[in-house]
């Protein structure tokens, strides 16, 4: 069965978290591409070519063995699934869930970890949203095609009303987002005043992702060595400034 968490340090306990292995399943990831890869037997991080800043996901697969393992396993039964139809990706989906929540259970995070690989694959998850109107299913994404039936007459795909998601800027096709075609995104910063600079608000805890404007994030998790991200985290620590999101 596929697993999911009950919130974490940045999320209520009111929330389920589905996650896939990052990096791996992010066809649309580019300044942020990272993945966890096993090399002599031990697993790394393997960072993409135009990698600026650290996926703080891959680096917790790398740490963690449960992590890696039940992200691989979800990822295994999806496309299992998938090869069936995409209905039946969506009913493996909602089990889960049906499993996994409690009567306090208002949201779904679909992508902590990973994103929407294929279109077949969001037309699952948007199967799950319209058979469960009770949940609010959000997310944020760099798989920005997916979500348009006609990139020039920017038409996007019908979505239900529960399910929300926040175009990720940073990936390959910023400039669907540079087009307007998504009002709400998202853009990670080094510092909170380069984002104030830029007219967008800090989220620390994905309100705005139910919003309808354009918001930051700021940079955490694990950075490579020398790297200037880094450099930024440990600056905000040092002047009490917020650095990452404790356990």
């Amino acid at each position: 069965m596929l697993n999911f968490s009950k919130g974490n340090a940045k999320l209520g306990k009111k929330t389920l978290i589905f996650n896939l292995p990052a990096g791996k399943t992010c066809p649309g990831a580019r300044f942020c591409k990272s993945s966890a890869v096993y090399e002599s037997g031990k697993r790394k991080i393997l960072d993409g070519k135009e990698t600026i800043f650290r996926c703080f996901a891959a680096s917790s697969e790398v740490q963690y063995d449960a992590v890696f393992e039940n992200r691989k396993n979800n990822m295994d039964i999806i496309v299992a699934a998938l090869k069936i139809s995409q209905e039946e990706c969506a009913k493996v989906i909602e089990y889960a869930i049906n499993y996994h929540r409690t009567k306090n259970t208002e949201l779904v995070r679909i992508h902590e970890s990973g994103d929407f690989f294929s279109s077949l694959y969001l037309e699952a998850w948007l199967i799950v949203a319209r058979n469960n109107p009770d949940l609010k299913f959000y997310c944020y994404s760099k798989s920005l095609p997916f979500f348009l039936t006609d990139e020039l007459n920017a038409e996007l795909i019908d979505m239900p009303e529960n399910f929300y998601m926040t175009a990720s800027y940073g990936g390959q096709w910023d400039h669907l987002i540079d087009r307007n075609y998504f009002p709400r995104y998202s853009k990670v910063f080094k510092y909170e005043d380069e984002a104030v600079s830029e007219g967008l608000e800090v989220d620390h805890d994905d309100s705005h992702c139910f919003g309808d404007k354009p918001f930051a994030l700021l940079v955490h998790g694990t950075q490579p060595k020398g790297s200037d991200w880094g450099a930024a985290i440990r600056d905000r620590r040092k002047s009490k400034q917020f650095a990452g999101y404790s356990k």
